[in-house]
């Protein structure tokens, strides 16, 4: 994975991109900060062998040898209508404990600003926290809004507790229970589409699907070799749910599932279709899920309706929002003029798990 690297002289930390032989030190301080040490085999999937842009760049920060800061680049094609740009995400960022208020994270950001200074990428975009916002927009990003999530909940107590419910969690618990057992009376679908599942991912007919309807909003292009890779990921499985009509392909939904509980509603094709189709494919997700204690879907993914019938509910609402922590977007164009202007309205985008998973 030899990347370009230049040194900056500023001691006792070096700032420079991955080199050859890197790949130990940063699981290990991956290790140290996550507290499990991802597999080598994921750091390969991720940087060595994405199908846009490999090797995947790499910067970070060294100490008497040691890698003590670390985020990696991962390339992301936007596209709207017939235009599309290659825009990278700041991905896996970690600064060791004992490093801290040092200036690292921005020194490693710096780093691939300057290097991307000629606008290749045209952007970055990225899905930080609400403190990771606020260091980003030190240096240049501006917020697109928070991502609007939905949860199918099965179990409430999955949810945990909240310092600040005030005594709201039984209240809480008490609602979602009944919410989701009101839309288990109403959840089967129509039954006239057919459905198939695939523990391998048809790429073809998921590429097909997307180019049926490509959406005028921002998104991630899909293509059939990115599906490959996606759903290649180690430690995690994914489900393709096909719909057929007349025996053709009209609608899929795809779900990444960690085994901690939580399934995710990965992608919908075709991208911004209320087909009537999705009804039969949500109601067999959500059968194959019934064990599981929570189903995920960002709410530019599925229609309104799709959602509401099916018993999920946004994170928008008050109660709800006490117990999960609100996701933002953010851009940072690296060219004067940015490759679309209206970038940073939130209403020009269509996001989905698929855009704001690492």
């Amino acid at each position: 994975m030899a990347l370009e690297s230049r040194s900056e002289s500023a001691e006792p930390y070096v700032v420079r991109s991955f080199e050859p032989g890197d790949r130990e030190g940063i699981l290990d301080l991956l290790a140290t900060q996550w507290g499990d040490r991802p597999r080598a085999a994921w750091f390969d999937w991720k940087y060595r062998e994405d199908p846009v842009d490999s090797p995947v760049p790499i910067t970070l920060a060294e100490r008497d040898g040691e890698i003590v800061a670390v985020q990696g680049y991962v390339p992301c094609r936007i596209r709207r209508g017939e235009r599309t740009v290659l825009a990278r995400k700041p991905v896996d960022a970690v600064v060791h404990s004992d490093h801290r208020r040092q200036g690292l994270y921005t020194r490693i950001t710096e780093h691939a600003i300057d290097r991307y200074s000629d606008g290749d990428p045209a952007f970055f975009l990225n899905f930080p926290n609400e403190a990771s916002l606020g260091a980003q927009q030190k240096l240049g990003w501006s917020a697109v809004g928070i991502v609007s999530t939905s949860y199918r909940i099965h179990r409430p107590d999955a949810l945990g507790s909240s310092p600040k419910s005030g005594g709201f969690d039984r209240l809480l618990s008490v609602g979602l229970e009944v919410a989701r057992k009101a839309a288990d009376r109403v959840v089967g679908g129509s039954g006239s589409h057919p459905i198939e599942r695939y523990p391998t991912a048809p790429v073809d007919v998921l590429e097909s699907l997307y180019e049926s309807h490509v959406p005028d909003r921002l998104h991630a292009r899909r293509e059939a070799a990115y599906y490959r890779w996606l759903c290649d990921a180690p430690d995690c499985e994914h489900t393709v749910y096909l719909a057929r009509e007349d025996d053709d392909p009209v609608a899929a939904v795809v779900t990444r599932d960690h085994g901690d509980g939580t399934v995710h509603l990965f992608d919908a094709l075709p991208i911004g279709v209320d087909h009537d189709a999705f009804d039969d494919l949500l109601a067999a997700v959500v059968a194959d899920a019934a064990d599981e204690s929570v189903l995920t879907v960002t709410d530019g993914t599925l229609p309104a309706r799709v959602r509401r019938r099916f018993g999920f509910v946004s994170s928008r609402l008050t109660l709800l929002s006490r117990f999960t922590t609100p996701t933002f977007m953010a851009v940072r164009p690296l060219e004067p003029e940015p490759p679309f202007p209206d970038l940073t309205e939130a209403d020009r985008w269509r996001v989905s798990m698929l855009e704001v998973t690492d």
